[in-house]
């Protein structure tokens, strides 16, 4: 006869095994992102259209909140993905002088 202990422990393995992948998860990469053979220029502009949705095109010296029309929270953000998409830190002293789509390009290209 199976003891309640037993029961409880076979429902919990199978109820947590429904949750196990049967292979490795891999997460799609956006389409914005995919440009990993791209320039740095490249990349860069397409993080920023995605993350900022700009109307029409736009300079490199475009400043991300006067021209491009970012907040702080999207700044926060843009810094992040540019941290993700070319596996960089960007310490906090420095971001404050990324203000601008050429200065975020001139900053990857000095980590690389």
């Amino acid at each position: 006869m199976y003891s309640a202990k037993s029961l409880v422990l076979a429902a919990l393995v199978a109820s947590a095994s429904a949750f196990v992948p049967s292979r490795p998860v891999v997460m799609p990469r956006s389409s914005a992102l995919q440009m990993a053979e791209g320039s740095v220029e490249e990349r860069v502009r397409e993080l920023v259209k995605s993350q900022l949705n700009p109307d029409g095109d736009f300079e490199d010296s475009a400043s991300f909140m006067d021209d491009l029309g970012a907040d702080s929270l999207d700044a926060v953000e843009l810094i992040m993905s540019l941290e993700e998409e070319f596996e960089i830190e960007i310490p906090d002293d420095e971001v404050e002088g990324i203000t601008t789509v050429q200065a975020a390009i001139d900053f990857v290209k000095s980590k690389q």
